[in-house]
């Protein structure tokens, strides 16, 4: 062997002892959970306590980053071109793996080959939400008011693209009504909007509505994708109220953590052990439980299997509603 051969095949050996090494020695530095929307939204609810959690479990910083842009395809896309050492995660909602591939023909990633799934960490409910100056106190009474007045019903969304578009393009379609879409900058600035009376419909998760509901600011007139009624008793779903096509099989909703992939398994299995671990803290469920948010807490297979069935469920959606990103 030539010197110069032994010398390349020594720095070789040298670097993947290292790089064992690191891995090994899981965390060695701050770990980045990315947040592919602004802040002030539901993931923020959700991760900034998981965060806290993980950061006291496993020693070192966990920083909740918001990379916000094209419907979360931007701090999804960082994330998928990480360094695959656990040290860059995904906060991440059903949409952007599941929906967001039909909805945008260069999302930056590949949402089924990009990632390693951590764990679905929890599902969540939406809810129909209607400024009270909206002469409609249940469902059928707002469809019969939108079809007496098309188009002078206007809907919030988060964005173009986003779930509460396509929700409501699809409420549009089972209902047959002409409700008008007006995208925002984010989930908060679009409920805000429904407060304000900019807007007088929206399709969100309960968390970010909920206050403004108790508060008498807003009225719930449905809920969506469960049936747990227990923060709006008396409130019936969708589906009960006569338009199909709103539920947890149709529209899978959860909230999930995602690495890039190559990322170790066991590098994976121990964000995942720390992650279920956080999951049960008290203090997290609290926060959990006052914004809906309901954990599951399911492992690397078990996700893998909900972020298939839920990339073909959403596709047949979008199909249905003709929507495309931008």
């Amino acid at each position: 062997m030539s010197p110069a051969r032994a010398i390349v095949l020594g720095l070789a050996a040298a670097l993947l002892v290292s790089a064992s090494a690191a891995a090994q020695t899981f965390p060695s530095k701050p770990i980045r959970m990315v947040n592919p929307f602004p802040a002030g939204g539901p993931l923020d609810v959700l991760g900034r306590p998981l965060a806290e959690r993980l950061s006291a479990s496993l020693g070192v910083p966990v920083i909740v980053e918001n990379k916000p842009g094209a419907a979360g395809n931007v701090g999804a896309a960082e994330v998928a071109k990480a360094a695959p050492d656990g040290h860059t995660v995904l906060l991440t909602l059903s949409t952007i793996i599941a929906s967001n591939p039909h909805l945008y023909a260069r999302a930056g990633f590949d949402a089924l080959k990009d990632f390693a799934p951590v764990t679905l960490l929890a599902t969540y409910d939406s809810v129909l939400i209607v400024h009270a100056s909206v002469p409609a106190a249940s469902l059928r009474e707002l469809v019969a008011y939108a079809k007496a007045n098309p188009g002078r019903l206007n809907y919030a969304s988060a964005g173009k693209a986003s779930p509460g578009h396509i929700a409501g393009e699809l409420f549009n379609r089972r209902a047959g009504v002409q409700l008008t879409h007006v995208p925002y900058k984010g989930n908060a600035p679009a409920v805000q909007s429904v407060v304000a009376g900019e807007t007088q419909v929206m399709f969100t998760p309960t968390t970010g509505a909920l206050p403004h509901i108790r508060a008498g600011r807003l009225k719930a007139l449905a809920v969506y994708l469960t049936d747990r009624t227990e923060e709006l008793p008396g409130v019936a779903s969708i589906g009960a109220q006569g338009v199909e096509g709103f539920d947890a099989k149709t529209q899978p909703s959860w909230y999930g953590l995602l690495a890039p992939a190559g990322t170790p398994k066991h590098v994976v299995a121990r964000l995942y052990a720390e992650t279920e671990k956080a999951l049960k803290d008290e203090k997290v469920l609290a926060a959990y439980k006052a914004a809906r948010i309901f954990v599951t807490g399911a492992g690397p297979e078990e996700f893998s299997q909900v972020l298939k069935d839920s990339h073909a469920a959403w596709g047949r959606i979008i199909a249905e509603t003709g929507i495309k990103g931008e």
